[in-house]
């Protein structure tokens, strides 16, 4: 049976469903105390199955508390497909990757959300954490990068900020500390190293990153109409690049549209490379003539290339079976390589052999592609001498001598 308890201005009703069954109550207040009367008849009618609340909104319809709306901004997932969906002003390469990183971890851990509920402390904090614990420093900057622009994009629409712009007053977002690549700038003759080892399919390949500073994307998207040798200064000119998902594009600055000329030897290397070749034809194909894969070239021929580079003819590795093929030798000679270089540290090496050779900035800056020589001087400023012999003499002519600067320093 239910049961009445007086408190000190109101009525407590209580029953419960069985022995075994959910406990309910509701209070009334008094001074009356009919309503609980009223309450406990219907708890009893309905053998005490039945709620408080319900008991209170069949005795007094307003006090039914309506269920709260639902929100009227977007969940995450839907912002980012409609976001997606209006993204046109970016490759699709560039597309494809946003895409990716979006649906990977962003959707996958956040989705639900909605956006204007989406906080630092609560959502985002937590998240950074969690994908430190998976991914490298460099991922986890391109994740909070990409969803940075996502929620720009909700501001002022669904909440008036950015919950992951950087916090006033902090230095940071709290993002782990990068750890920069450092570049690998090939000597001369660690470069014939490596072209020995290099197999006949992508020699001409890695001749031509090294003569010419090209990105590996824009020499596997060079055509044949784009390499011009009849003029007084050979050159190619790059055009269009091959993405990383198989299709060509224009390069995506003005300044990496641009000519570059070509040393006799390059010259004749591209000669062999296009003769009586279509202008359409790729220079550099794959075995069945088509496109390359990036990452089948680097597994076929550019990794397997550096395992040999890095073995000394006359002191091999101690174990060379099907699981150290990437083994090196440990010796102090002077014919293999002693590090592991990408294939882009070959267009460092270029700059590097350009710098040895008196070029100047401007032409390097131009030679690359950089839209702006602060960039050139950032990545390769340091490889530039401290001041020749003399220069040296012609400074040490200029300052004052030690004993000119001595005289007068006594006490007057």
């Amino acid at each position: 049976m239910a049961s009445i308890t007086l408190r000190k201005a109101s009525f407590c009703v209580r029953w419960q469903a069985g022995r075994a069954g959910p406990r309910h109550s509701c209070t009334f207040r008094g001074p009356s105390m009919d309503m609980a009367l009223a309450a406990k008849l219907l708890a009893e009618s309905r053998h005490h199955r039945i709620t408080g609340s319900e008991v209170k909104a069949a005795l007094d319809p307003k006090m039914i508390i309506a269920p709260p709306l639902p929100s009227m901004t977007p969940t995450l997932r839907d912002w980012v497909e409609r976001w997606l969906a209006l993204k046109i002003d970016v490759a699709a390469s560039t597309h494809a990757e946003y895409t990716r990183l979006l649906h990977h971890r962003v959707i996958g851990d956040l989705g639900g959300l909605y956006v204007d509920q989406i906080s630092r402390f609560d959502h985002l904090d937590p998240w950074k954490a969690s994908l430190s614990k998976d991914l490298a420093a460099a991922s986890v900057h391109k994740y909070w990068a990409v969803l940075c622009m996502v929620m720009r994009d909700v501001v002022p629409h669904y909440r008036p900020d950015n919950p992951l712009d950087r916090p006033p007053g902090q230095r940071g977002n709290g993002l782990p500390k990068l750890t920069p690549y450092r570049a690998y700038f090939l000597t001369t003759e660690e470069a014939q190293i490596l072209l020995d080892a290099c197999p006949e399919q992508v020699r001409p390949l890695i001749q031509a990153a090294l003569g010419t500073g090209m990105r590996l994307g824009e020499l596997l998207g060079l055509r044949v109409g784009s390499v011009h040798l009849d003029g007084p200064l050979p050159t190619v000119r790059v055009e269009q690049t091959l993405q990383g998902d198989g299709s060509f594009a224009e390069p995506k600055t003005d300044a990496s549209r641009r000519s570059i000329t070509l040393t006799g030897g390059l010259a004749e290397l591209f000669a062999g490379l296009v003769h009586r070749r279509r202008r359409s034809d790729l220079v550099f194909a794959a075995p069945r003539h088509g496109p390359w894969n990036a990452n089948n070239l680097r597994q076929r021929f550019w990794y397997p290339a550096l395992a040999a580079a890095q073995r000394c003819p006359e002191h091999p590795p101690a174990s060379s079976g099907r699981a150290d093929r990437a083994a090196a030798s440990i010796c102090d000679c002077s014919t293999y390589l002693y590090q592991r270089p990408r294939f882009h540290d070959l267009r460092h090496s270029h700059v590097a052999f350009l710098i040895d050779a008196d070029w100047d900035f401007y032409a390097i800056q131009r030679r690359l592609g950089h839209a702006s020589i602060k960039t050139t001087f950032d990545i390769y400023g340091h490889l530039l001498g401290y001041g020749d012999e003399q220069h040296l003499s012609q400074l040490e002519l200029r300052l004052p001598t030690v004993a000119a600067a001595s005289m007068g320093c006594g006490p007057r």
